[in-house]
């Protein structure tokens, strides 16, 4: 399929062609441009289509009804077109850099400064859509076809710029399963310590993806000679390999990616980083099973199962079923699990029923005791639950 087939296939042309369109026909000149043009190059559908264009914020916001505003500041404005949502940038040229982050200024440009500007040769190509050619002023196209990651320019002011730029270059080599050139390479080494400076926000997005990549292990050996894994992961004293990462969930190849790790360094991590209180929790108590099996097996069937009601120990299961001593006891559990509807039944024993008899722990201990022993079959009606409180309160005020 040809470049210009890829890109009309994507769910967006529509509201691309009416967009270009409409800026032609009011004098202005517009290109697709970044990721795009890469991935459709590469025989690949992009996830979003992006417009470049010398019309200014404020004649793109005059063309168009429904706009957004949101990155004005830095030109770009969010077309909102036929269903689609679609980011139209004017060409720029950057001011200094202070934060390691955005430029102070920006000033209005001709495509040739915008395409500089940017952080590798392969996501700085256009695609003209009039002439149905590619536009590439930094050789990107040669760096594409020999399959190199080259930072646009002087690689140290590169990622001097912009400091997640280091990790989205071992990132992008993993995602298009390209090498980093040499002398960007270098600049990545001398500059690993800068990655420390970014929000953990963006950290957790971009290593997400670099675990989530095709080539994800080639992209961790780099993310380890690279230096950035010493200054993101210094409790990891050599380079981290996933033994198995066709993970559909960010969280889940997070979990992987820390198996050896100690809880507490995965705590300080998931904190720097900003993940949500769920994913949080899932992630430790898939390592918690992970780490310790044994224990965990060594539990009454009816606690095991009350435990499944947490994704991330439900998580962990599908890793011990794969070449470990305790696969069949978990392939059991998951067994019993899906037979239940993957939902616990409601107690057949209540608080109320207890009061009477026990104070304080006591109630909860009981009614734990007696809802592991209806899950595992044992209890099958409430009056037998009755029952057997009855037995569990004189078996308890006989205990010397």
């Amino acid at each position: 399929m040809s470049v210009q087939e890829l890109l009309r296939s994507h769910p967006d042309w529509p509201a691309i062609q009416a967009i270009y369109h409409k800026l032609i026909a009011h004098g202005y000149k517009a290109f697709l441009a970044g990721g795009c043009v890469r991935d459709a190059l590469l025989g690949k559908t992009a996830n979003d289509l992006d417009l470049a264009t010398d019309a200014l914020p404020d004649q793109i916001e005059s063309l168009f009804v429904k706009t957004l505003a949101v990155g004005k500041s830095f030109g770009v404005i969010r077309v909102l077109e036929l269903e689609s949502d679609i980011e139209v940038a004017s060409f720029r040229s950057d001011g200094n850099y202070q934060d390691g982050r955005r430029p102070e200024s920006v000033q209005w440009a001709a495509p040739e400064e915008d395409a500089k500007r940017r952080d590798f040769t392969v996501n700085a190509m256009f695609w003209d859509l009039q002439n149905e050619v590619i536009v590439d002023y930094v050789q990107g196209l040669q760096d594409l076809k020999n399959r190199k990651l080259r930072a646009v320019g002087d690689c140290d002011l590169r990622f001097k710029e912009d400091h997640l730029r280091l990790l989205r270059a071992v990132r992008f080599a993993g995602q298009l399963q390209f090498g980093i050139e040499e002398k960007t390479f270098l600049a990545i080494q001398r500059s690993a310590a800068k990655i420390l400076s970014v929000s953990g926000e963006r950290l957790r997005e971009e290593m997400t993806k670099l675990l989530m990549s095709a080539g994800v292990n080639e992209a961790l050996k780099l993310l380890w000679s690279s230096g950035l894994q010493k200054n993101l992961f210094p409790y990891f004293s050599e380079v981290r390999q996933l033994l198995h990462s066709d993970c559909e969930v960010g969280w889940q190849v997070w979990t992987l990616f820390w198996l050896p790790a100690k809880l507490q360094n995965v705590e300080g991590s998931l904190d720097v980083l900003r993940f949500s209180n769920k994913e949080r929790d899932w992630i430790l108590s898939a390592l918690s099973v992970l780490h310790n099996p044994s224990v965990f097996f060594a539990r009454r069937m009816g606690q095991q199962l009350v435990d499944m009601r947490d994704t991330g120990v439900e998580f962990s299961l599908e890793l011990v079923k794969i070449n470990t001593e305790f696969a069949p006891r978990a392939l059991m559990l998951e067994n019993k699990w899906t037979e239940m509807g993957k939902m616990l039944p409601p107690a057949f024993l209540r608080g109320d029923d207890v009061k009477a008899f026990l104070k304080g722990s006591e109630i909860k201990a009981c009614l734990n005791q007696a809802y592991w022993e209806q899950l595992e079959g044992g209890l099958n009606s409430r009056d037998e639950a009755i029952l057997w409180m009855q037995n569990y309160t004189k078996n308890l005020r006989r205990t010397p």
